[in-house]
């Protein structure tokens, strides 16, 4: 029995304009542990400035054949989260 958890797949590659806010409302939208949108390829640096250090979930980019996955998974809860610190 495999006992892998699936992410939820979004499939955005025709999205041009809006697609930040595009993936936040899927984001906001869903308990999922894990998120896999697939993406138009070349647009890794707009993707990673637009959602800086990802808040609540850590942000991998894969390269796959013909658009690029961008992968999104919870980030497990803090301690440090309910001190309101700032990490540099």
């Amino acid at each position: 029995m495999n006992n892998e958890i699936k992410n939820k797949i979004v499939d955005m590659r025709d999205v041009t304009c809006g697609l930040v806010p595009g993936i936040v409302a899927q984001l906001d939208s869903t308990h999922a542990r894990g998120v896999d949108f697939h993406i138009r390829t070349g647009i890794r640096e707009e993707i990673l400035s637009g959602f800086g250090s990802g808040g609540a979930w850590n942000i991998e980019i894969i390269t796959d054949l013909g658009f690029d996955l961008l992968r999104f998974t919870r980030k497990k809860p803090s301690s440090l989260e309910s001190l309101n610190i700032v990490e540099y």
